[in-house]
């Protein structure tokens, strides 16, 4: 699906911060198909990674991470007052709004529970330019120690809401003004308690099986085989820098 606008509150963009950008670079590029551009002057440390010619996620080289992190962008039409919002609602500001040139106002925002998300505000309004198809973003998910909290926090922060819980995890989804866009899944059993809180991230593909066979070829480690659940066969890895992500095969 092309998207050519995202309106506010809505998940619209994700980026990877990674030790070895060059290395993500491949490793993202075999497993989805994409194509690395780099950035303009200034900002030769992120690439805008392409599939089809659209945007679909970016790719930032940061020294001295220990391990590469995925993190999910949602669009404000006021950065600053998302940061206020954040702030009230419990979260803390972990990089202060500033302006960069080719992405717009952004925030880096740390919720009451430790999950860290960014907010975006850019006058083109526009993000992901594709979702849903093989190779391109999908969904977002919480995963949370605390629903009503988290959902105080995001309602008050972006006016979302929480469907009811489904299934045998108690998954429940976002809304925004009656459209599901993003999911929350309580903290499963079987996740360890090291683990904090985060936002996970998801990219549709054709085929979970033949999914997992290419990440483990390529260096990465499956957190979680393909495994069907009433929202779609999905798995969960990380990459060879320890950037955890997930996928969700399309609908046949």
């Amino acid at each position: 699906m092309n998207i050519g606008t995202y309106a506010d509150g809505m998940p619209s963009w994700v980026e990877l911060a990674t030790p070895d950008a060059p290395a993500a670079v491949r490793f993202y590029g075999e497993l989805f198909g994409w194509r690395a551009e780099p950035g303009s002057a200034g900002l030769r440390e992120r690439s805008t990674c392409l599939l089809r010619g659209r945007p679909v996620a970016a790719i930032t080289s940061r020294a001295g991470l220990e391990h590469a992190t995925w993190t999910t962008y949602v669009d404000v039409g006021d950065v600053d007052k998302a940061a206020a919002d954040a702030t009230a609602a419990g979260g803390t500001i972990t990089t202060a709004p500033s302006d960069t040139a080719d992405i717009g106002r952004t925030a880096l925002v740390t919720d009451h529970s430790g999950a860290t998300f960014a907010v975006r505000q850019t006058a083109r309004r526009d993000g992901t330019g594709l979702v849903d198809e093989p190779g391109s973003f999908s969904w977002a998910e919480l995963i949370t120690d605390d629903v009503e909290a988290s959902a105080a926090f995001y309602g008050r922060v972006f006016r979302w809401t929480l469907t009811s819980p489904e299934g045998a995890l108690n998954r429940r989804n976002w809304k925004l003004d009656d459209h599901a866009f993003s999911g929350l899944l309580p903290r499963p059993a079987g996740m360890p308690a090291e683990i904090p809180p985060y936002w996970d991230v998801y990219f549709t593909v054709a085929d979970a099986d033949a999914t997992v066979a290419t990440v483990t070829r390529l260096g990465g480690a499956v957190l979680m085989p393909a495994t069907a659940t009433g929202h779609g066969t999905i798995a969960v890895f990380h990459d060879p820098a320890g950037g955890v992500f997930s996928v969700k095969e399309a609908a046949h």
